[in-house]
């Protein structure tokens, strides 16, 4: 089946609104979304480079970590509007630069909206952080604690103990 892509935003718009934003500004049209939840939007539009199309699914972040101990903490737990990202050939080059076209064109379009793309919902990709700017990750850097180092400065916190180091 294959991994997705994520890009996660620091919106604290409704998830309708911006599902409408993607409408208005990509040309994305609805989908049907099977567990009902209005707060749980299915898109899709043209892909950019390859044949067909890409779809999303707009929702809460419905993986962070509300009160993480520490140890527990993820670099996506303070960004509030998760994106699901697909292609019909999941878990490949096409995917992933599709994936990267679309954070490249929300960062440009919306550049004082924290935001991140991760591979799957575990391996970082890249950063937009205003007014730091843009950070590639090195390959293999996942969301967890481990690698907290490598992400603190790229990523929005909500947690004293995790921006005080």
């Amino acid at each position: 089946m294959g991994s997705y892509e994520y890009l996660y935003l620091d919106s604290d718009q409704p998830i309708a609104r911006e599902a409408a934003w993607f409408r208005r500004e990509l040309g994305f049209e609805p989908i049907p979304v099977q567990d009902g939840d209005p707060d749980h939007i299915g898109l899709r539009g043209p892909a950019s480079t390859v044949d067909g199309m890409v779809g999303l699914a707009v929702r809460h972040n419905h993986t962070a970590l509300a009160d993480p101990a520490p140890g527990e903490c993820q670099a996506i737990d303070a960004y509030r509007v998760e994106i699901e990202f697909w292609y019909r050939r999941r878990d490949t080059e096409e995917q992933r630069r599709e994936a990267r076209l679309l954070f490249d064109r929300l960062v440009v379009a919306r550049p004082g909206t924290a935001m991140l793309l991760t591979h799957g919902s575990d391996l970082l990709t890249a950063a937009w952080l205003p007014p730091r700017g843009r950070h590639e990750f090195p390959a293999g850097t996942t969301v967890d604690e481990p690698d907290l180092e490598t992400w603190r400065p790229w990523v929005i916190g909500v947690y004293s103990w995790l921006r005080d180091g």
